[in-house]
């Protein structure tokens, strides 16, 4: 498709063909698939723009831009996601991790500093960012981390690994059927909240994530209410619950909680204005 040409050249050439397919960021994404092949820094390009690809590394190249041309997600290519300035894996048994996820991660590290808080239970783990984040990041004594699909806690596990991370609990459990004996200061998740409805409007690119992770029954509200329903329990007395919300039925989940019986109930926004955080103090 290529050809032997120079990383200038080549970029030109992939950005444009990713253009054409009507992606959003060709140019960025020609430059992070490259720079993946060439195993270098995507800042260090432009210092390499004379530099010949041999005929092997423009093969993989090329697969990989095609690949990207029918919108499958870049970190799924490269099997890689930034979050909170770590490096994750991440394949097609996790969602891939997100900016707007960060701000979870980021509250429960300030809340658990203000609060004195040293326990924490990651629901739907996936890929285990949250988890591993808060382990790099806070203080805690005691992390167990959670989720219903055995590919996904491998995943989760192997990037504690990646990060010299030792000390977190990896629990195979559908929500808190599987956690017994124990209870939390504080209780994390980024649940599926996708509507079936919505699910199919979604971009192409988010169809190679994985439904599991994504789609929740009563019009995504399902996780919402299970979690509300019993975190009380798994929750020690004045423990907070850190939720991601589905930006657009804020004010229902907002509800579900509330009639739950939670108390000191906000809404906390993301870098685009949008709801995207609910915390919530237990019930005692």
């Amino acid at each position: 498709m290529f050809g032997a040409e120079n990383v200038y050249s080549l970029l030109k050439r992939a950005g444009m063909f990713l253009k054409s397919k009507g992606l959003s960021e060709p140019e960025s994404d020609a430059e992070v698939l490259l720079s993946f092949v060439l195993q270098t820094k995507r800042s260090k390009l432009p210092l390499m723009r004379s530099q010949k690809l041999t005929d092997i590394q423009v093969s993989q190249y090329e697969k990989y831009i095609l690949r990207r041309s029918k919108r499958e997600p870049v970190a799924y290519i490269t099997e890689l996601a930034g979050f909170m300035d770590f490096e994750f894996k991440a394949n097609k048994n996790v969602l891939i991790p997100r900016p707007e996820t960060e701000i979870l991660v980021e509250t429960a590290l300030k809340l658990a500093k203000k609060e004195n808080k040293n326990s924490v239970l990651d629901l739907c783990t996936g890929s285990g960012c949250i988890a591993v984040s808060l382990a790099k990041l806070g203080k805690f004594k005691d992390i167990t981390a959670s989720d219903v699909s055995g590919s996904a806690l491998e995943i989760a596990k192997e990037n504690a690994r990646i990060n010299n991370v030792l000390d977190i609990s990896f629990v195979k459990s559908d929500v808190f059927d599987g956690i017994s004996g124990k209870i939390f200061d504080i209780i994390v998740s980024n649940p599926p909240y996708v509507s079936h409805e919505e699910y199919n409007a979604l971009e192409s690119e988010l169809k190679y994530e994985p439904e599991i992770a994504l789609m929740a029954a009563e019009c995504g509200l399902f996780f919402y209410k299970k979690i509300a329903g019993k975190a009380g329990k798994y929750l020690k007395d004045n423990g907070f619950i850190l939720i991601e919300l589905n930006a657009y039925k804020a004010g229902e989940i907002k509800q579900i909680f509330s009639t739950g019986g939670y108390k000191n109930i906000e809404i906390i926004k993301d870098y685009a204005g949008l709801p995207r955080i609910l915390k919530a103090e237990n019930r005692c």
